[in-house]
């Protein structure tokens, strides 16, 4: 995909946008997400996606914003172990009692790319590119979230 945007309304669908997604950083990669057991982030070629484009960014973040974190930690090894490879660009955050209600999912990469799920139940949903005026949004929406959630979850074996 060159530009504008793409309609998903299955979990292929979605996982696709998130592969086209996540395949480049432009600056930072912001993700809200339920526990990311969806996105397929946690797949040998996601992860070395996911690498690839930190390693290709030198100076790329990625922040999340999980409302459960313990699939993270317990049941996807290769994002977790990735995680922890790029603590210093990695950091992860659980959502507070008070945001638990939020039921999108959204990742957001830059100001280039954003992958919006309407409802974490459902698959249906958006890929856009180059729509600036709705990445403004949602990296405002994030940027609250993040500001929101204080409980940062650590990826070092010392929880440093």
């Amino acid at each position: 995909m060159t530009g504008g945007e793409l309609i998903f309304t299955d979990r292929a669908g979605y996982q696709a946008a998130v592969a086209d997604c996540v395949g480049t950083l432009h600056g930072s990669l912001d993700i809200f997400d339920f526990d990311l057991t969806a996105t397929g982030l946690d797949t040998r070629t996601m992860v070395e996606r996911l690498h690839a484009a930190l390693i290709a960014a030198p100076g790329s973040e990625v922040r999340v914003v999980l409302h459960d974190a313990k699939p993270l930690q317990t049941r996807m090894p290769r994002l977790w172990s990735a995680c922890a490879t790029h603590a210093h660009r990695i950091r992860i955050r659980e959502t507070p009692r008070s945001l638990k209600h939020l039921t999108d999912c959204f990742i957001l990469n830059g100001r280039e790319a954003l992958v919006r799920r309407i409802h974490r139940d459902h698959w249906r949903g958006r890929y856009m590119r180059q729509d600036v005026a709705e990445a403004s949004a949602y990296a405002n929406r994030f940027g609250e979230i993040w500001a929101a959630c204080s409980c940062c979850i650590s990826t070092t074996r010392l929880g440093l």
